[in-house]
């Protein structure tokens, strides 16, 4: 590994602390989203301190309903549509594998840098922290090959699974956001899920998104991926998605007070959060 990747390694690392620090701000609340009592601890003081130091404005409101609509969706899928593998790509500090009620069997695989996945299991091992499903902890560069490190450690490519790529794709350059996408494709039966999170070219160009994209890369972490029609990319790949943006319903949860823009729109700058199901053919919906 170079030092370069490893330096962009241990940056990505930081940010699943700040996830955290975001996540243990919303579970103080009375009117909480969700409960993560492990948040505090694995934000740490660099959390911590990133949350305090930002503007009003940060991205704890997104970080909260985001979490919510992927806990919401998760939980849906696994108990709703029997589906008992799930995979988390670029998991980092996450603890749904341990406050989620998982069904019986579900076999629960996450996916990171080796010092995250490390970190992370001396803080919840400290808190006796135990998991609600069979967790299974994969320590991989993603920048690499990383699909037979997960079926080595007992994934079934022939069994539905729900995958997960929450605030990963956006900080890839947009070639290997979607190469992403197409290994997750290879390894997905039909029945499978799929939730990720994505921006569009105007996310990272617009005036009105500066200050949090300059914020971004002096933190050394800039946003890199760029997906402008997300629905049509999956489409052409065997999946049916469905699209919300912030603000409207199932993805508000009362919590975001800005107007929604129409799609019709042109020239915004747009947050995707997306949910798909895989389907036995691209031509069924032809």
């Amino acid at each position: 590994m170079s030092e370069n990747t490893t330096q962009n390694n241990n940056l990505l690392g930081l940010t699943a602390r700040w996830t955290s620090a975001a996540r243990a701000i919303e579970s103080q609340r009375e009117d909480r989203l969700f409960d993560d009592p492990w948040a505090a601890a694995l934000a740490g003081e660099n959390g911590a301190n990133w949350i305090e130091g930002l503007h009003a404005g940060n991205d704890g409101a997104l970080t909260a309903l985001r979490t919510r609509l992927f806990d919401d969706f998760l939980l849906g899928v696994t108990h709703e549509h029997e589906i008992r593998q799930v995979v988390f790509i670029a998991a980092g500090l996450d603890t749904r594998a341990y406050r989620l009620a998982w069904p019986e069997g579900t076999r629960h695989f996450e996916l990171d840098q080796p010092q995250v996945l490390e970190y992370k299991e001396q803080i919840l091992t400290s808190a006796a922290a135990t998991p609600t499903c069979e967790r299974r902890a994969i320590a991989v560069d993603l920048t690499g090959p990383w699909t037979e490190s997960l079926q080595k450690a007992g994934f079934d490519p022939q069994q539905p699974v729900a995958w997960l790529l929450e605030g990963f794709l956006v900080y890839l350059p947009t070639g290997s956001e979607i190469r992403m996408l197409e290994d997750v494709t290879t390894l997905a039966t039909p029945d499978s899920w799929l939730g990720f999170d994505a921006v569009n070219t105007e996310m990272l160009t617009s005036q009105w998104t500066r200050p949090l994209i300059e914020m971004m890369e002096k933190a050394g972490v800039p946003w890199k991926g760029m997906l402008d029609d997300p629905k049509g990319l999956l489409a052409e790949r065997g999946w049916r998605a469905t699209l919300v943006q912030l603000g409207e319903e199932g993805m508000n949860f009362g919590r975001w007070s800005y107007p929604v823009i129409p799609l019709s729109v042109p020239g915004v700058p747009r947050f995707w959060f997306i949910t798909a199901q895989r389907h036995a053919s691209t031509q069924e919906e032809s």
